[in-house]
């Protein structure tokens, strides 16, 4: 690493050696276990991952009193990771001040990138960190993860971490290190702030605790456990006194929730949640992490207990609606809900997000800078909305196809003709659907040759499933071809106002609830946050496929993806910056009206299946019962406007296209 002096705003920064960062990701592609030649677009995407890097080291030398988060959003198959452990390992060797934290989303991640990185450093500098890294990781996570081929290869302790230069560990470690400001080993090196902190995939921007009644009261009875414990072993009077003040405390906040979860309330669809009393708020403070620790440690029943982390979260929630944070909700996921600010950025560390241009939450939350990356051509990817018939359509929630079998299986049955329709045998195929549709196991036949049971073979067709919320940045789908996303992955509205309430500081008693979460808010910040959220998996989800796979000249492999009964108004809206240079979008509609649709659906649906190039205004009038005269109003509507312009369909008076007659007629230019 090369000091060297920025002219143009003369302060001293931090440059990276660009030749022997690619010599070293040259080392980490033939490492591969099925070796590769790194691409002239993946040169691009490694040059900006190293200027995130110096724009991030040279932060916290010369500014760390004005944190930033410097954000790259390469696409998703650019190799982001990839640059990013060859830059950790390049910088380590070469420095033996430098430090740095690489923090991942999943256990597996965590595994794969230390074995990169060990292949590339001394391993003697290096450690992982997970929940299956540490010493004696619990049975049935080590065999739940050995299912899915992942073996931690080394083991850690968690003190160890701050005597190593190079460490991977987990999302939640790196978040809790900073909700707790304590030094678990990821940020600091030997009580040095690290050189770097890389964030690989989108962190939780904002801290929102759900909450149920009787998680309190679990908590209650762990502090009701303790405090029996000590009373014959302890003589300190004051421990044993709070320990029964803080009992009641919680027992009377649990009464509190249920009383309010029982009540009819007619008015208000959300309540502020008013449950802890001024002279209650100096206990529920004191319970902080440290403290549940001891009081676990003292009873070896809960020592081990898996629900650690739910009993801290209860502690988080209270402690947040104890600041006027949290709120009651009779919608959607009935409960309570509490939430924080969101996580407050820190000079010397980035964060890899392939989709954070499409994540408006990012530009609401203060010191999150952008570093300029290449830009992929989609020009080879199918978009397809389809739309399916009218007993399945827009009833892909809990209450309706996937509330039991009996509904779920003509919606399955129809799902796999469509599919077999639309791809040729030895396609493969990646279905990416809510997990309920899945639970009564309808998507495989009873002799399917493959074990797993989110694998099928539909007539010659290798298909795989993943729900909604798993596999976001997993390449084990990368051979797909063909991906179906069946409906939306919609944020729950309480979590909606979880994420406003943290972006603007606000306390529940300053925003109207009721207003912000009513169907049809137009509150700009509501539509922002579940648009970023709808558009975000969708790019995710889609990217899991073949266009992942990105040529010397950043053009995407060819690819079709398939939004089965998603948000076409949004997709239309979208579709030029969720895949760059894509073609226009494509449909499948189905093939008859429903007569019990509207008649501005029964014209959305005509201009959606139709094969015509022009349809004069009295078949419209015949075919979908619209007045001649209000069909031009019809056109303007949210659910044809849309479709009229993607379909390229244009209102032209007869005369001018037939040379005679009278009225007017929608003409296809495309």
């Amino acid at each position: 690493m090369i000091r060297d002096k920025n002219s143009s705003c003369n302060i001293i920064k931090f440059k990276i050696d660009a030749s022997k960062f690619n010599s070293t990701m040259d080392c980490l592609a033939n490492n591969y276990s099925t070796p590769k030649k790194v691409t002239a677009f993946e040169r691009k995407v490694g040059r900006s991952v190293c200027r995130a890097a110096e724009l991030a080291t040279s932060d916290l030398e010369f500014n760390p009193d004005q944190p930033k988060y410097r954000l790259v959003s390469a696409p998703t198959g650019g190799s982001k990771t990839s640059s990013s452990i060859a830059l950790l390992a390049m910088l380590a060797n070469e420095d033996p001040e430098f430090s740095a934290a690489y923090i991942c989303t999943t256990i597996e991640e965590c595994e794969a990138q230390y074995s990169n990185l060990k292949k590339l450093v001394d391993p003697s500098i290096l450690a992982v960190f997970s929940s299956l890294h540490m010493f004696n990781p619990k049975p049935h996570l080590v065999a739940e993860k050995k299912e899915i081929n992942v073996v931690a290869s080394d083991h850690f302790e968690p003190e160890c971490l701050q005597k190593k230069q190079l460490v991977i560990t987990t999302h939640s470690r790196w978040e809790n290190e900073i909700k707790s400001s304590k030094d678990l080993g990821v940020r600091k090196y030997r009580d040095r702030r690290r050189t770097l902190i890389i964030v690989d995939e989108e962190p939780e921007l904002c801290s929102i605790h759900p909450c149920l009644p009787h998680y309190v009261s679990e908590l209650a009875d762990v502090v009701s456990s303790y405090s029996d414990s000590i009373k014959n072993t302890s003589d300190n009077f004051s421990i044993i006194y709070e320990a029964n003040e803080l009992t009641k405390i919680l027992r009377r906040i649990y009464t509190k929730m249920a009383d309010l979860t029982d009540t009819s309330i007619d008015k208000a669809t959300y309540i502020a949640a008013d449950l802890i009393e001024d002279v209650e708020y100096e206990y529920i403070f004191k319970l902080n992490e440290k403290k549940l620790k001891g009081i676990l440690e003292s009873n070896s029943k809960q020592k081990n207990d898996s629900s650690y982390n739910k009993l801290l979260d209860t502690i988080f929630f209270l402690q947040s609606t104890a600041e006027g944070r949290g709120f009651h909700t009779r919608q959607g996921n009935k409960g309570f809900y509490a939430y924080k600010g969101t996580i407050s950025a820190e000079a010397g560390t980035m964060i890899l997000d392939g989709t954070a241009d499409l994540n408006k939450t990012y530009s609401m939350c203060k010191g999150m800078e952008f570093v300029d990356v290449p830009l992929v051509d989609y020009k080879n990817i199918e978009l397809i909305h389809v739309t399916p018939p009218p007993e399945f359509k827009k009833k892909l929630r809990p209450e309706q196809i996937m509330k039991s079998a009996v509904r779920a299986r003509p919606y399955m049955k129809w799902l796999r003709e469509f599919v077999e329709k639309e791809t040729t045998e030895k396609s493969q195929i990646l279905i990416i659907a809510k997990i309920d549709l899945l639970r009564f196991d309808l998507h495989r036949d009873p002799d399917d040759k493959y074990n797993d049971p989110n694998q099928a073979n539909w007539n010659n067709r290798h298909v795989y499933f993943c729900n909604y919320g798993r596999g976001r940045g997993s390449n084990k789908w990368k051979d797909c071809d063909h991906v179906f996303l069946l409906g939306d992955w919609h944020l729950p509205t309480a979590t909606v106002l979880s994420h406003i309430g943290a972006i603007t500081d606000k306390k529940v008693s300053d925003m109207n609830l009721n207003i912000l979460g009513a169907p049809r808010s137009k509150d700009p910040l509501v539509k922002t946050i579940k648009e970023s959220h709808l558009l975000t998996n969708f790019k995710q989800m889609a990217a899991r496929s073949r266009l992942r796979e990105i040529n010397n000249e950043g053009v995407a492999s060819y690819s079709k993806i398939y939004s089965v009964d998603g948000d076409l108004n949004l997709l239309l809206g979208w579709k030029d910056t969720l895949f760059p240079g894509s073609p226009d979008l494509k449909f499948r509609g189905k093939e008859k009206f429903n007569e019990s649709d509207t008649s501005t659906q029964k014209l959305a649906d005509l201009l959606l299946t139709s094969s015509q190039n022009s349809i004069t205004f009295q078949e419209i009038q015949d075919r979908c019962g619209i007045h001649e005269r209000k069909i031009s109003q019809a056109l303007k509507s949210k659910t044809v406007k849309p479709i009229l312009t993607a379909g390229g369909w244009i209102k032209k008076k007869v005369s001018e296209v037939l040379g005679s007659g009278r009225g007017f007629l929608l003409v296809r230019i495309n």
